[in-house]
């Protein structure tokens, strides 16, 4: 049996639980001591990962490593260092010197580019980012789009503005560390073309089509082009997922497998969509989710071993009004087709991969009850509708990659109840029926509650049993209590662990 050591992007559930949770093949996966992980804004500690890697390497087959963690001390970190590229390269070398150790070992690996979030909050970013975070996000826009040429008047006279109300250090600041994570990426790229690294992805963190990460991003492409690398390093939207696709591609490798992939969409124009977030169509990023997963994409279910179902409507709304959303959901979207598609991949014998994008940060609830009522949600064999759209295919291309390598049915159905009870019933209603009611009624804020385990998370999990009882029955049959607990003090993710009736 193969042994896998993982150091996660950070501590949260999607980055360490997540891919312990899996469904199993023939390999042993052993994640980084919790105790070494950070906390949010405070980094894990980078000198005892290093020595775990070092002493634990010679035993294993296979090495995935969040470079983030291993570099900053997580991904929060790497937006709020004050290292310098010197110190920061230095720790980037380990890897040359696990390779000179351990020739036989597959190292496969992913650094992000920095996020440029849209919004005036400091809950994830430098303190400044509480006070013009919108504006450095405006700035960087603006800058994209002067450089291209396609700078409007109003947008330059906003330009001209936001330049005035952001603080001069802060963006300083802000453009210094870019620069310097850049040009650790490209340290890091350059381990990738001297083969030190056998498999490498660069997540965009939160992307737009304009704006800084976008600007990087372009940066980036240049690099893989002048040093050769643009046929094996994949560059797309995504973070919190990577480590799962590096799973799935770790592997599909190991077994010498490359698993046929069919997209099946709800809407023939949601491949066109460019979901929140991210900077592309999500069939661009469907494309290269599927080649970094090891993967091979074909046109046809017969040929396929996997249907990946992509449920989008004609465009992806945040809130909307009744006639939008009919339009986008009701009109240009068949679910009715969808789910015989599904029945009938079923019927096929094909591993059957729920991608639920149709809405950012959260799931489908039409189509979570349609799948309930046919009797498909433990049918099939991946589901995800949580966060981007990217962490969502991530996640069920991965569980449908391991599901086909290992056919573990016990555990698989164990990860699909997770996903149950963590995106529908959480993510899709108890997360806001606690931000309305639980928050305030203890004196508390969506951003800082009275604890990891405190009322108001208490208040979260009866409102999750209530809901996941009701709505889904012979889900909660299975299930004999829920562990609930949030690791950054916050409403926004939870950290479920499922006890099983026997």
């Amino acid at each position: 049996m193969k042994k896998i050591l993982m150091i996660p992007l950070d501590e949260r559930p999607c980055n360490y639980r997540f891919p312990a949770i899996m469904p199993r093949a023939d390999f042993e996966l052993t994640m980084a001591p919790y105790a070494y992980m950070g906390r949010k804004k405070r980094p894990a500690d980078v000198g005892k990962l290093a020595a775990w890697l070092e002493e634990n390497a010679g035993e294993a087959d296979i090495l995935i490593l969040a470079m983030d963690t291993l570099v900053y001390g997580g991904l929060i970190p790497s937006r709020l260092h004050c290292e310098t590229e010197q110190t920061l390269c230095a720790r980037v070398d380990l890897l040359r010197k696990l390779r000179a150790a351990h020739p036989a070992l597959k190292i496969y690996a992913f650094q992000t580019v920095m996020r440029c979030p849209r919004f005036t909050n400091a809950d994830e970013e430098p303190d400044y980012y509480g006070v013009c975070g919108a504006e450095i996000h405006r700035y960087g826009r603006y800058l994209h789009k002067e450089r291209l040429g396609i700078l409007t008047e109003e947008e330059r006279a906003d330009y001209e503005a936001v330049q005035n109300i952001i603080p001069p250090e802060a963006l300083l600041d802000y453009t210094a560390r870019r620069e310097t994570n850049l040009q650790v990426l490209f340290h890091t790229l350059g381990l990738v073309g001297e083969g030190i690294v056998d498999g490498f992805i660069v997540p965009q963190d939160d992307s737009a089509p304009y704006g800084f990460t976008s600007l990087d991003r372009q940066r980036v492409i240049r690099y893989l082009k002048e040093h050769g690398l643009q046929l094996t390093v994949p560059v797309y939207p995504a973070a919190d997922d990577t480590g799962m696709t590096m799973l799935a591609r770790a592997v599909n490798e190991m077994r010498g497998e490359t698993p046929k992939v069919y997209v099946y969409y709800a809407s023939a124009q949601g491949q066109f969509v460019t979901p929140s977030f991210e900077d592309r169509s999500i069939d661009a990023t469907v494309k290269c989710q599927i080649r970094a997963a090891g993967c091979r994409r074909v046109y046809s279910l017969p040929e396929a071993d996997i249907l990946l179902a992509v449920n989008i409507g004609s465009e992806m709304f945040y809130e909307g009004t009744f006639e939008q959303l009919t339009a986008a959901y009701d009109v240009e979207r068949s679910l009715a087709e969808y789910i015989e598609e599904i029945e009938y991949a079923l019927s096929l014998g094909k591993v059957v991969a729920v991608a639920d994008v149709a809405y950012p940060t959260h799931n489908d609830l039409e189509l979570c009850e349609l799948l309930r009522d046919r009797g498909l949600l433990l049918k099939i064999h991946a589901y995800a509708g949580w966060n981007t759209s990217s962490n969502t295919l991530g996640t069920v291309i991965c569980e449908s990659c391991l599901y086909l390598a290992g056919h573990d049915d016990a555990g698989n159905r164990y990860f699909l109840l997770h996903r149950y009870y963590d995106d529908v019933g959480y993510c899709s209603h108890a997360r806001t029926w606690t931000d309305i009611h639980a928050v305030p009624a203890n004196g508390c804020t969506v951003f800082v509650l009275d604890g990891p385990r405190g009322k108001c998370v208490q208040a979260a999990k009866e409102e999750l049993m209530r809901y996941m009882g009701e709505k889904y029955p012979s889900l909660a049959a299975l299930v004999a209590d829920v562990d609930v607990s949030s690791p950054w003090n916050r409403t926004f993710e939870i950290d479920l662990v499922l006890q099983l009736k026997r």
